[in-house]
């Protein structure tokens, strides 16, 4: 192996500079003889490929951050429901306008666009459970068809805080159907 030979790894963190014209002359003149002989490579320099991402590729402390926002969420998202749900038969109970869209929007954060599935079932079985174990004293007891229509009414209001995310999230994003956004 001569010294202008580089690897490939080396060829593709200088390709950018190559392309810009900023690499120096040595680098330039290194990238240019490594993609002589190398097609991947020359198929990168020429915009024809582009390299998959391996999973191994994640970095371990961005997974371990986002397992830990999750789990967050998740307590939130019981917390809110089961606070909101104790509301239910109270004066206080149209304070579930507001608690209900930041539980959907938490929903959102967590399940994604499977929220709107999950979300109305975990809130009824939570409604099933605090009625039937009589975990509210100052509450009554709601029959089955005032459970169901409570979950239905406070799933209204938590598609709507799921709405708000997905709008929020694409407002937000970089990449609008696959193409680098303007700025």
């Amino acid at each position: 192996m001569s010294e202008n030979k580089i690897s490939c790894d080396v060829c593709r963190d200088l390709l950018p500079l190559v392309k810009d014209g900023v690499a120096s002359a040595d680098s330039e003149a290194a990238v240019k003889e490594h993609i002589g002989g190398c097609s991947e490579c020359e198929m990168l320099f020429d915009g024809k490929f582009v390299p998959a991402v391996e999973l191994s590729e994640t970095p371990r402390p961005l997974l371990r951050v986002k397992r830990w926002l999750s789990i967050i969420y998740a307590v939130l998202l019981m917390l809110g429901l089961y606070f909101g749900l104790s509301l239910t038969a109270s004066d206080n109970m149209f304070y579930n306008c507001l608690i209900m869209p930041v539980a959907g929007i938490l929903g959102y954060l967590i399940f994604k666009l499977r929220a709107f599935f999950f979300v109305p079932v975990i809130m009824f079985v939570t409604f099933i459970l605090t009625n039937t174990l009589g975990v509210f004293d100052s509450a009554e007891r709601i029959e089955f068809l005032g459970l169901v229509s409570f979950t239905f009414i406070y799933s209204l209001f938590t598609w709507a805080g799921m709405l708000v995310a997905m709008l929020l999230r694409f407002a937000f994003s970089k990449n609008v159907f696959g193409k680098e956004r303007k700025k």
